[in-house]
């Protein structure tokens, strides 16, 4: 079945609100690599933003993601995920109404 695209988050809180069960998927996929935080604001990524420019986020964070739909609606999630070393791409998929993930990429970065 053919997906197309239908929303893009960079917002972690607004993709949270609507897809919580998709990021225990990923969070589960990843063996407790990521965790999402549910406390995320303005403030969270200015907080980033500012470790990322000196290279000291150790810890994956949510950096965007990128929700498909097919003729039946939802179909997958894509979760880019990244630390200032790494850079992680989850596919979520849902199949016959079940949660899968995948890891589709997991790469050190310079």
């Amino acid at each position: 079945m053919e997906e197309y695209f239908n929303r893009l988050y960079c917002k972690k809180e607004e993709f949270l609100d609507e897809f919580g069960e998709v990021t225990s998927v990923a969070a589960t996929l990843l063996n407790g690599e990521w965790q999402p935080n549910h406390t995320a604001n303005e403030t969270t990524r200015k907080n980033l933003e500012y470790f990322f420019s000196k290279g000291e986020v150790n810890d994956l964070v949510f950096d965007s993601a990128s929700v498909y739909h097919n003729e039946n609606g939802f179909s997958s999630v894509q979760i880019i995920l990244k630390s200032s070393h790494r850079l992680v791409n989850v596919r979520v998929r849902n199949v016959f109404g079940k949660m899968t993930g995948e890891k589709i990429i997991d790469r050190l970065v310079d």
